[in-house]
């Protein structure tokens, strides 16, 4: 997404200094970034946050109950 932000911005900047040959040119890159369909990508690639809270729920009731 930065990226996109950043042809975005360009494309604006282009726009107010009145050059709108290269503002064009901007927000083309930028539509074609948001059409670009990609998958955003998980923080956490094999880990998931619910089982991993769980497991050490879990844990923590086993540890009390020995003690």
């Amino acid at each position: 997404m930065t990226k996109t932000m950043r042809a975005w911005r360009k494309a604006n900047a282009y726009v107010r200094s009145g050059d709108h040959a290269r503002a064009a040119y901007w927000l083309s890159r930028t539509l074609v970034k948001l059409d670009g369909n990609r998958v955003p990508r998980r923080r956490t690639k094999y880990i998931d946050a619910d089982y991993l809270l769980a497991a050490l729920f879990m844990l923590v009731v086993i540890l009390i109950a020995k003690g």
